[in-house]
């Protein structure tokens, strides 16, 4: 069910009745971290928890405003009309809401992060967030969830992403002539095979969702499709975004925290760098003896 826009649902707990809230951040002491404190307290009237209260005290709260990787974020930023939302998320997501030891005013009862990630979403739409951007955004920061929901269908969930990745990387071999690789492409037109190749990138993806843990599937369902729909542009700006970055900070690129999954993904990057030079290269050989 579609939500209404309710901006009014946001307030100032603190403010007199009436008066518009305002959204104060403050940067932590800690400069080498995205960490942001608020300077005064935003509270979120939900449809099912009720009253959420998020602190302005730093040493009970902070955040680092909208979770999005640095890869993703020319497609879903960190700040927006989404953020005051992102915070009421923030407080909601454990350790902030463990059951028996609010800091704040929160539901009595422990969220789950499922319930978190609806609440998002709601807040969302209560700011005027866009729906297509809401939906995104909401994609964007629930996948993570399906490993607290299940391992198991997260595990299955995760491989569905790579193997729209893999199809995505055949599917550009096969546009661009470089062996037969998919039957729904063959060896057709070029627009043929793009106008199949696009319908694949949706139609796949819907499937693969079924994957992903109940509740979750939706989420599952936009991540393929954006995943599908926008691999090349996503891989154009991963190479950018790394260049740049080995260029300003060198072997720091790697440096903790997660250095062996940096790494790992570095050297599959290469592999597969590698692996379609040395494709096209075999073609163009095989065109020429023929």
């Amino acid at each position: 069910m579609e939500i209404e826009q309710e901006l009014d649902r946001f307030y100032d707990p603190d403010a007199a009745p009436g008066q518009r809230w305002r959204l104060v951040l403050r940067h932590a002491d800690d400069e080498s971290k995205e960490e942001w404190y608020l300077e005064q307290r935003l509270a979120y009237r939900d449809r099912h928890l009720g009253d959420i209260v998020v602190p302005r005290d730093r040493t009970t709260f902070t955040t680092d405003l909208t979770s999005v990787p640095d890869l993703f974020t020319w497609l879903v930023p960190r700040t927006g009309t989404h953020l005051a939302a992102a915070l009421v998320h923030d407080a909601l997501t454990p350790p902030f809401s463990k059951a028996g030891e609010p800091d704040w005013l929160v539901p009595p009862h422990a969220v789950t992060q499922l319930e978190a990630d609806r609440v998002f979403r709601d807040a969302m739409a209560d700011l005027g967030t866009p729906l297509v951007r809401r939906w995104m955004v909401w994609s964007a920061v629930s996948i993570p969830t399906a490993w607290k929901v299940s391992k198991v269908q997260a595990v299955l969930g995760y491989l569905g992403l790579a193997a729209i990745a893999v199809l995505g990387w055949f599917a550009t071999l096969d546009l661009f002539d470089q062996g037969e690789w998919l039957p729904w492409m063959d060896d057709r037109r070029w627009f043929v095979e793009l106008l199949l190749g696009a319908l694949a990138a949706v139609v796949v993806p819907l499937v693969l969702s079924l994957l992903w843990p109940k509740g979750l599937r939706k989420a599952g369902a936009i991540t393929g499709v954006g995943l599908g729909a926008l691999l090349h542009v996503t891989i154009a700006v991963g190479a950018v975004t790394f260049l740049y970055q080995f260029a300003e900070y060198r072997l720091r690129v790697w440096a903790p925290p997660r250095r062996g999954l940096k790494i790992v993904l570095t050297l599959a990057a290469l592999a597969v760098t590698v692996l379609t030079y040395w494709m096209f290269r075999r073609y163009e050989s095989c065109a020429i003896c023929d």
